[in-house]
């Protein structure tokens, strides 16, 4: 039986009677977690919002801690994102190349009951954490207790630095001239002040930090590398199941790795790398395991 998703859900108050996992994701702006969370939207067992900012409006106390309110809110989120003037359609059609819908997934429906409800809004949780006072593990507490889920987090790794370019492009208001080298196929170098880029890649650890601080709260965790993916989509998809412990069929599997873009956006070899905060940024992921595929010599910056 599949039912499509219906904003009052007053036909379907039993549905969310089987959701036993609530689904978080961690990390940076711009690596992937929106693709990845649109594709488990699309599994017939799975919900997935996007960027409804769940944690931060519990945070401020906008939505009350209880499962049916907090379940309601979630699937009508998911539900809107897909719709004309939705926030995955619209960025479907403002990121070409980087599509968020696809027709052939179960996005907007759901086939039976759901098993796992969940947010995208990776780099909101994890920022949540600069408020020193913000106990994560308390909150997780209080969900688990309240909703009755074990709470699972996925961690989407992009090339750092991709992330920390795109950072600064964008705190600098470079990325129209940044679009414009890419449409001119340009040889040359964007030139990015040295400040801002120390300043991103200070960002960028400080979320790292933050997201293992959610992660060590959480009931079970996982990290998912863009470029593994995009090389190797059915095992990652494989992986994302496994974790999640639902079963996908072979029609799931294959439907989403055909999804998979074919490629990573590198903004990191299109800008000017000073030498000295090339060499600061890589002091510093040498130091973290996470990172031991990403060294900027290797990349050829």
């Amino acid at each position: 039986v599949q039912l499509k998703k219906d904003h009052s859900l007053n036909t379907h108050n039993d549905i969310f009677n089987s959701v036993k996992k609530l689904l978080l994701f961690v990390g940076w702006p711009r690596s992937c977690h929106s693709f990845v969370g649109s594709i488990l939207d699309g599994h017939p067992h799975i919900l997935v919002a996007d960027e409804y900012f769940l944690m931060t409006k519990l945070r401020k106390g906008r939505l009350p801690i209880q499962r049916d309110a907090i379940f309601r809110a979630l699937y009508n989120s998911s539900t809107r994102s897909i719709e004309n003037n939705g926030s995955r359609r619209a960025r479907t059609e403002r990121q070409k190349g980087y599509p968020l819908i696809f027709e052939d997934l179960m996005q907007g429906q759901f086939e039976d009951h759901i098993d796992i409800i969940g947010d995208k809004a990776g780099a909101h949780v994890s920022m949540l954490l600069y408020d020193k006072t913000y106990n994560i593990s308390k909150t997780f507490g209080i969900l688990r207790k309240q909703l009755r889920v074990d709470i699972y987090v996925i961690r989407v790794v992009r090339n750092p630095y991709d992330n920390i370019a795109t950072d600064s492009v964008y705190h600098c208001g470079l990325v129209k001239a940044l679009k414009e080298m890419r449409s001119l196929e340009n040889t040359s170098l964007l030139q990015v002040p040295k400040t801002a880029l120390s300043g991103s890649a200070m960002g960028y650890f400080r979320l790292y930090f933050a997201s293992e601080k959610v992660k060590a709260a959480a009931d079970k965790t996982i990290d998912i590398h863009c470029s593994d993916l995009i090389n190797n989509p059915r095992e990652e998809i494989i992986k994302l199941c496994n974790f999640l412990e639902v079963q996908c069929s072979e029609d799931y599997i294959s439907k989403c790795a055909s999804h998979v873009f074919t490629e990573e956006s590198h903004t990191s070899k299109l800008i000017n790398w000073p030498p000295e905060v090339k060499e600061s940024i890589q002091s510093r992921l040498d130091s973290i395991p996470l990172f031991k595929a990403y060294d900027y010599k290797l990349l050829n910056l």
